[in-house]
This record gives C-alpha cells, sequence and structure tokens, in this order.
C-alpha cells in the first residue's frame, strides 16, 4: 500500500502546483513583446517597463497580461513621469510661536518659482522627545485648508528629523506640538515637479467638407498612431462651437469619442484641448458645428498619447526567467489583481524600481481563441441557447400533436 500512496502524495502535489501557478492561456494573444531585465538586479527588485506605440496600435488596453515563463504576473499600471532629482533646501520664516498648553508655531515659506513644489519640512530640537504633531498648510495664515497628523521623535542620535509635504504649493505650515518639545525648523525642500511623459503626432489638416450648418475634416492616420487626447489650433483666436470627435474603434465600427462645446480665448494660449473617451489608433473625424456664424480655419491638428508604464516584482527564484507581455484581444477582460500582489506607492517610494525594456512586437505563433474563452466560448453559448430553445419548441409540438391525436380518436 505504500507505493500507492506515494502516488496520491505525487499527485496532489501536481495537481497544487497546477492551481498555484496560474498559467496564462498565451493563445488568446495576437501579439507579445519579450521583456529585458537587467542581468544586475538585486533580489526582491521592483520592474518598471515603459510601454511604447507598437503595444497602443495593437492592444484594447483592458487586455494588457504579463507572464514569467507561462505564468501570470499581476502588474500596476501608471503614467509615466520624467522624474526630476534637482532639490534646493531653504530657510523658513518663522511668523508665530506659542508655548502654553500646547506648542503653536507658523512658518511662512519662500516663494515658489514655476515648475517647483514643497516635499519636506526639517525639525529638529536639543531635547530627546516624542511627541505627535498636528500639522495645517493653506495658502495665507486666515485659511488653512489641509490637515494631517505626524508622529515625529529623538531618542539620542536617532530621530524621525522630517515631515512630508507631499508636493504642496502652500506656503503658510501652522504646527500644533505636545508641550515641551521646543522644536526648530533649519529648512524646507523644495522639488521640481516631475513631467508626465508623451508623444505627439502633428496631422496633415485636409481639405474641409462644407455642410449646412457645420465643417468636417477626415483624418485617415496612415501611420496608426495612437492617442488619447487632441490639441486644435484655429485662426481665430476667440471662438465657442460644438465640436464631435468619431473614430473607428478596433478599424470597424464608427464611434463618438467627443461631444460637446468647447470655448476658446486668446489668454489660454494657441491650442484647445479635447479629451476621447477611447484610445483611437486608426482614423478619425472631427465635425465643428457653427449654426448661423462664420466657418472658423483650422490651422493645426495635434494628437497627443500619454505614455504609460506597468510595474512588477521579481525575486531572486526569477533569474532567467523569461517575461513575455501579452495583448491583441478584443473580447480579453480587464485584469483584476490582489492590490498586495504588485507594487504600491509606498513600495516605489522604499525602493527605486529597475527598468526593463521591451522588445520589438511579434505575432504570437501560438494565437488561435481557446474553446472556454470569448468569444468562442460565447458562439458556443449562443448556439447552445438557441439549440436549446430549438429542441423545446419540437417537444411542444409533439406534444401538442399527440393531444390531437387523442382529442380526434376520442370523438
Amino acid at each position: 500500500m505504500k507505493p500507492f500512496y506515494q502516488f496520491l502524495l505525487i499527485t496532489s502535489l501536481l495537481f497544487a502546483s497546477n492551481i498555484f501557478a496560474r498559467p496564462l492561456p498565451v493563445e488568446n494573444f495576437k501579439y507579445k513583446k519579450e521583456i529585458t531585465i537587467p542581468s544586475k538586479s538585486s533580489e526582491n527588485s521592483i520592474v518598471k517597463v515603459l510601454l511604447d506605440d507598437e503595444f497602443y496600435k495593437h492592444s484594447f488596453y483592458g487586455d494588457l497580461r504579463l507572464a514569467k515563463n507561462g505564468e501570470i504576473v499581476p502588474y500596476r499600471i501608471q503614467n509615466a513621469e520624467e522624474i526630476d532629482k534637482y532639490t534646493e533646501k531653504l530657510k523658513p520664516e518663522l511668523l508665530f510661536t506659542k508655548k502654553d498648553d500646547l506648542e503653536i508655531y507658523v512658518l511662512e515659506l519662500p516663494k515658489l518659482p514655476e515648475g517647483m513644489s514643497y516635499t519636506k519640512l526639517t525639525v529638529s530640537s536639543s531635547y530627546d522627545y516624542e511627541t505627535s504633531i498636528t500639522l495645517k498648510l493653506g495658502d495665507n495664515p486666515d485659511n488653512f485648508s489641509e490637515s494631517k497628523n505626524v508622529f515625529l521623535y529623538k531618542y539620542g542620535s536617532q530621530t524621525s528629523g522630517e515631515i512630508d509635504l507631499g508636493n504642496t504649493k502652500f506656503r503658510y505650515v501652522r504646527l500644533e506640538v505636545e508641550n515641551g518639545s521646543n522644536l526648530k525648523f533649519p529648512s524646507v525642500t523644495r522639488s521640481k515637479e516631475n513631467k508626465n511623459l508623451y508623444f505627439e503626432k502633428t496631422h496633415q489638416v485636409p481639405n474641409p467638407i462644407l455642410e449646412e450648418n457645420s465643417v468636417f475634416f477626415s483624418f485617415p492616420n496612415e501611420n496608426q498612431s495612437s492617442f488619447q487626447k487632441i490639441k486644435l489650433s484655429f485662426e481665430e483666436k476667440k471662438w465657442e462651437r460644438m465640436i464631435t470627435v468619431r473614430g473607428k474603434i478596433n478599424k470597424k465600427e464608427w464611434e463618438t469619442v467627443f461631444q460637446g462645446t468647447i470655448s476658446h480665448d486668446e489668454k489660454e494660449g494657441n491650442y484647445s484641448e479635447i479629451p476621447v473617451t477611447s484610445t483611437l489608433n486608426s482614423e478619425f473625424t472631427i465635425e465643428i458645428e457653427d449654426g448661423e456664424n462664420e466657418t472658423l480655419h483650422l490651422k493645426e491638428v495635434i494628437t497627443i498619447q500619454p505614455l504609460e508604464e506597468i510595474l512588477f516584482f521579481t525575486d531572486s527564484m526569477s533569474k532567467g526567467a523569461n517575461y513575455t507581455l501579452y495583448y491583441g484581444n478584443p473580447y480579453q477582460w480587464s485584469a483584476n489583481f490582489d492590490p498586495y500582489t504588485y507594487p504600491s506607492v509606498e513600495d516605489i517610494r522604499l525602493k527605486t524600481p529597475i527598468e526593463g525594456k521591451l522588445s520589438k512586437e511579434v505575432e504570437n505563433p501560438d494565437f488561435g481563441y481557446n474553446l472556454i474563452y470569448p468569444p468562442v466560448s460565447g458562439y458556443i453559448t449562443t448556439t447552445l441557447f438557441y439549440l436549446g430553445i430549438f429542441t423545446l419548441l419540437i417537444f411542444i409540438f409533439f406534444i401538442l400533436k399527440s393531444k390531437r391525436l387523442v382529442a380526434k380518436t376520442s370523438v
């Protein structure tokens, strides 16, 4: 009997490993990209990978999947930023202090240049202490609109020493502290703000098609450049019009991706920006309703695609593993991962991610829809549904027919 129990144990372990492995049905995805990770990456690393234009051309966004040796890897997606590491420390001005039941400090921070924000406030004391602080931020001493609680300490040479201000532009700080802390504020740190990354494409403005109360423009978008925003520039500097943008979703059916009234004033610059509800990568049209007004003269059209990146964990067991990005399935549902299985904002703050790179796009040689996944599963379900109805109708027909025969024979 002993070999029999060993066989059962091995079988159960294999079955359990299949449950926890969560293999990805890679045959459901038409395209794939290999991911190259630096060989010098440390154990338990965070990897970030910038998505490129090829991905946006053939992805349906919700169909993005990441696999390690064929197994699903949870990921987080976010807008990519250009991180500026320039910082400077300045001395805040102490406007007011009061030491009673509570110690109260009001600070004024120096004026901010364009494109910068405050990130940290340095705190010091001549004595050891631990205290809870109520921190308030505002535009002026009469109006503090943000508030949070902070715990600080100093035990000999060990000290927390800094208060995280986030990325605030508020210049006035009020601190309410337990009595006896005797705090000082030697410096405040300000940093340049990170810039969102994106790519732009300028489209040649075609000849307008004049209609009864509107003007119509058609853009072929031959390069299949994907975008989520459109910038329009007109010769006229001040105007208000109803604008409709339509695009081919999945390169098949036309769909309205924006419709609304846009107002523009020369103080707002040369461009008016229009968001679209779905990422487009094929031809699109712009219709401008003039009504009884003079026709506007469209001068320039620029499409914008914000760049995004995915972040995921690797570990010491992943050395030599093949990471692959799969996409290209309009029927695939969006990913839904446990938030503890991919890097959080706090994880990224504590550990700098290493950068992986995407290879060139290739068609997946294993592509072919699985029977248990859409769209084939939908076709099967629909067929079975109508087959069931047809069978039921035949069954009802024979019942009614037999009742008629019984009625005739009884007469």
